[in-house]
């Protein structure tokens, strides 16, 4: 995904019949990181529908 790695963030996977974004987020993950993943995924609706 070029709009995903251009933001910074990569590993985010589309699924090839219906589009969209498949997401991991792990233990690991910063609350901060989630906060970027979700405004990420709030464009992308706003943009793709």
């Amino acid at each position: 995904m070029g709009e995903a790695k251009k933001a910074g963030m990569v590993g985010l996977k589309g699924y090839r019949d219906v589009g969209g974004i498949r997401v991991s987020a792990y233990n690991a993950v910063t609350v901060e990181n989630i906060e970027t993943l979700v405004s990420f995924m709030e464009e992308f609706v706003k943009k793709n529908g």
